[in-house]
């Protein structure tokens, strides 16, 4: 079999940069070797002279909404119930397609309606599109009063179509959705946990029970699925981190005590950052001489409170930014994702999210450790083979003109991303033509 060899290149294995001279050797879908020893090549091996690119693992997005994005003009309140499923199947092929492009290799889904997730997955696999391999989301399992609870506010959506939201009350309720749910090949269960992140001042207090979710857990592990939960909340988090969620988003008011308990769990968090920073900027530039502020929860305010919940916010943000470094310290496992799709944070912007870290002062080398090796464990067992340039780990791998390790800027740039393997197969290759 011929395999693919990369030589003369720079080697991040997903925790370090290899010593220099360090050959890759890819046969079939596995990488064979990773040595500074020679490797001898067969007339029908492809070599890659790297000419000092760095090679390194596929990206892992492990917050992507694959049908965040362009609504052809028809929005409504609620995510997910836009446009006819069919619509929004394409808008997913698209954001999949701009990920490889990007150099993501995998990811996981967080929420949407009508089984799309399901079906990228299995477009990907069939050929009809090109993508990275994906871990399917559930709708986003809500209780009744929630935020995103549309019947409150939007009573068309009691009749006809929810989006990717779904109301469930108590665990037998739960239990059921969950089922159904994961029964039709999704992969990993998303909760609702608490109100607020980015929008809204985030309250001590959760909309589901302990209960509730202590058998979402149970019921999905069961099934060999994973957990994830919209958690802002302080007593979220701890709730969540002694169930077993598997990955808590965004922890925004998560303290030492939340620390510990995340640590001990072993759970994932994706701090997603970068829309908290968009979201301020766009509260800060508004002109209420235009009307009221656009974002909130449904509710009409004064312009006296919409300052006051919008200070709130900034305060909030402020104190989940400080407790990175000792979520860092602890070495609770941070990964990449965010809620791309909107205007104002469009699917491949991931190098704005990264960029967000760095300046909160995560080093260039360790978001990358987030965006590979952490990422892999982020999916478990899905993830178990991937993340780390290491022999016998499936070929999920880029070549980046660049080095990201020291400026992870070069990622806003697709045409860096040079070279896209996926399972040991081809998805992208501007490489052999820069040859």
């Amino acid at each position: 079999m011929a395999r693919t060899v990369f030589k003369n290149g720079r080697v991040f294995d997903g925790t370090a940069i290899l010593p220099e001279g360090t050959t890759v050797v890819v046969e079939g879908n596995r990488i064979e070797s990773v040595s500074t020893a020679p490797v001898e090549t067969a007339p029908d091996d492809i070599v890659h002279d790297l000419g000092g690119r760095m090679l390194m693992p596929g990206l892992v997005q492990c917050h992507f909404h694959t049908g965040f994005g362009p609504d052809a003009g028809n929005p409504t309140p609620y995510l997910g119930d836009a446009m006819p499923a069919a619509y929004m199947g394409m808008v997913a092929a698209k954001n999949a397609q701009i990920a490889i492009d990007f150099g993501v290799t995998s990811l996981i889904g967080s929420s949407n309606g009508d089984l799309l997730d399901v079906c990228l997955k299995e477009a990907i696999l069939l050929g009809l599109t090109v993508g990275p391999r994906v871990v399917a989301c559930t709708r986003e399992m809500i209780a009744s009063g929630d935020s995103a609870d549309g019947d409150n506010r939007s009573w068309y959506m009691g009749i006809t179509h929810t989006g990717l939201i779904r109301r469930v009350d108590g665990v037998d309720a739960l239990r059921q959705a969950i089922r159904e749910e994961l029964g039709r090949g999704c992969e990993i269960v998303k909760l609702s946990i608490s109100d607020g992140h980015g929008s809204q001042i985030i309250p001590d207090w959760n909309y589901m029970s302990e209960a509730e979710i202590q058998v979402a857990v149970e019921t999905a592990h069961g099934r060999n699925a994973m957990v994830r939960g919209h958690c802002p909340s302080r007593l979220g988090i701890l709730q969540c981190a002694k169930a077993g969620v598997d990955i808590i988003d965004h922890g925004d008011m998560i303290d030492d005590e939340g620390i510990e308990a995340v640590v001990a769990a072993g759970s994932t968090i994706t701090p997603s950052y970068l829309w908290s920073e968009r979201f301020m900027a766009f509260a800060e530039s508004w002109d209420y001489a235009n009307g009221p502020f656009p974002i909130g929860n449904g509710f009409p305010e004064t312009q006296a409170r919409t300052i006051e919940r919008l200070d709130g916010v900034k305060k909030q943000f402020e104190y989940t930014v400080s407790m990175l470094p000792k979520m860092r310290a602890a070495g609770i496992n941070l990964a990449l994702g965010d809620d791309y799709g909107f205007a104002m944070m469009p699917h491949g912007d991931y190098a704005s999210e990264m960029e967000a870290y760095v300046k909160y002062g995560v080093p260039d080398l360790e978001v990358m450790q987030w965006g590979t090796r952490n990422g892999a464990r982020a999916m478990g067992r899905h993830g178990v083979d991937l993340g780390e340039v290491i022999e016998g780990k499936l070929a999920d791998l880029i070549v980046v003109e660049g080095d990201p390790t020291q400026d992870v800027l070069v990622f806003r740039n697709p045409a860096n991303i040079q070279l896209v393997l996926k399972d040991g197969v081809v998805q992208k290759d501007l490489l052999s033509a820069a040859a």
